[in-house]
Order: C-alpha cells, then structure tokens, then sequence
C-alpha cells in the first residue's frame, strides 16, 4: 500500500507502523448500507464485543491500469489525518481504522449518527421551529470555530455533510475536501464547495482563502432552513453569481476591497444595482 501527504508526495510507511497495527473489520457486524459518496460506501454496523452501533465507512482505494499499484486518494488521507487530530462534540469522531482481508479493504469506524440534514430536511413536512434552527446553527458554529482555531478549513459544507444523533446533536462529517490553511494564505484551488454552498471569492476564482468561505457556507445554510428549501440553488456558477447578486447587490471595489484583484472580476457583467 503506498500513501501520500499532504503535497501529494509518497509517504513510506513500515510493515509494523499505522496500517499493520489495525483490527480485522471482521471484528464488526455490517447491518445495513446507509449512503455512498465520491470517496467511500458507508454502512451501519455493530461491533461484535462491545455491541456499540457505528458508521463504516470503506475507503476507496486507486489502482493503475494493470491494477497492481493501489494507494487511498490523497482526499481519504487527508480525511483520516485531519479527524483523527480533531476532536469536538460537534465533529463526528473517528474511532479506529480497520482492514479486510484484501488489499484494497480499508474502513474508517466513526461514531454513529441517525440521519443527515440533507435527508432529513428533504422528509419533513413542516419546517424547523426557530428554536431547532437556532440550536442546529449554535452547533454548527462550535464545531467550525474548533476547526478553524486548529487552522482546517472544511471546503464542504452542506446539509448532507451535517448529521445528527437521535438526542439532536450535530457532527460537522466528510472531511474530505478540508484543507490546512496558513497564515499568511497560500494559493488553494477555488474548486471546492458544493456550488449552492460556494462563497463568490471561489466561483470568481480566488486561490487564497481561508476561513471565510466556511462561513459564506453556514449562511447559505441558515438560509435553507429558515425557508424549508434551498437557499440560493443556482444552475451554473454564472447563474449562481446572479443569485447572490439579486440577494446581497452586485459587488464593486467600494464594497468589497480587493474585488477588482479577483481573477475573473473582470469577465463578469452584473446588472447595476437599485
């Protein structure tokens, strides 16, 4: 198994280090598959010991063309590195790494948690009362003022990447896309963030952000679900940028210093503002 840092360069790891000193997943009860993302199947399972019910999460792992070469994808190691070192009531919790038989077999074990937002937003008939709205945003701000005083940036946030426990609990999830952020900034790549989600910095093709974008994410958030629908759902990023526009005013240099720096400002025709 090869892996990769942070940079994208190889990492080499000894027979008896992290990987060789994992538990057999055999040692879990898969119950039933509860979703599937770019990087992994998530299923509900039990430990066969302790009985205690958790989420496993399989790693999907990357092979070449004679499908010899396999490695996790730079997005799992960052996921795994980043949760392990982050622990907060409102992150969900990595408990262990276990593997298969297979090479290719490797599964995140992480706390349980009923439902997602997204889901759960979706299956109900009447909105959040404000009193649920204003725990659920309480919540989400804890758990991103943690992440962003460890200087991560989350780069997803969205309602399908927010769970909650049957006493009502929220967990930021999905790591995936989250990076470590610098001071002074350094260039990221502003493809990132659901485009609903994604703050008009990135959509406009800036590479040095940090924390704010997580927050620009929260808003749009607080949005859905004060309206029981989402917030700002545009069809493409042009479309996108005319929504915010309609929502907050077209942005100019006097509102938002630096705008005209941005690199593609200047490709962009927003109606004059009334």
């Amino acid at each position: 198994m090869s892996l990769i840092d942070f940079d994208g360069n190889p990492v080499t790891v000894p027979d008896n280090g992290f990987y060789g000193q994992c538990a057999n997943v055999d040692s879990y009860k898969k119950l039933n598959r509860i979703g599937e993302g770019t990087y992994g199947i998530v299923y509900r399972a039990r430990e066969r010991k302790t009985k205690k019910t958790v989420a496993l999460k399989r790693m999907r792992v990357d092979s070449n063309a004679n499908n010899t070469v396999k490695s996790l994808p730079l997005a799992s190691f960052r996921e795994i590195t980043l949760l392990k070192r982050l622990r907060h009531p409102n992150i969900v919790n990595i408990l262990d790494i276990v593997v298969g038989n297979r090479l290719e077999n490797i599964f995140m074990v992480m706390e349980f948690c009923e439902c997602d937002l997204g889901t759960l937003l979706d299956n109900m008939k009447t909105p959040f009362s404000q009193a649920e709205i204003k725990s659920i945003m309480e919540q989400l701000f804890c758990g991103l003022k943690y992440c962003h005083a460890n200087h991560v940036v989350h780069r997803d946030l969205k309602l399908p990447n927010m769970l909650l426990t049957a006493s009502g609990e929220l967990k930021i999830a999905d790591f995936g896309l989250a990076r470590l952020f610098h001071v002074p900034k350094r260039p990221m790549t502003p493809q990132v963030a659901t485009l609903w989600y994604r703050a008009p910095e990135l959509i406009l093709g800036s590479k040095e952000y940090s924390a704010s974008i997580d927050l620009w994410s929260a808003g749009c958030i607080f949005g859905e679900l004060l309206i029981h629908q989402p917030f700002m759902p545009g069809k493409s990023e042009q479309d996108q940028l005319r929504l915010i526009a309609k929502m907050i005013g077209a942005p100019n240099e006097r509102i938002w210093s630096g705008y005209s720096r941005l690199p593609l400002a200047s490709t962009i025709q927003f109606p004059e503002n009334r």
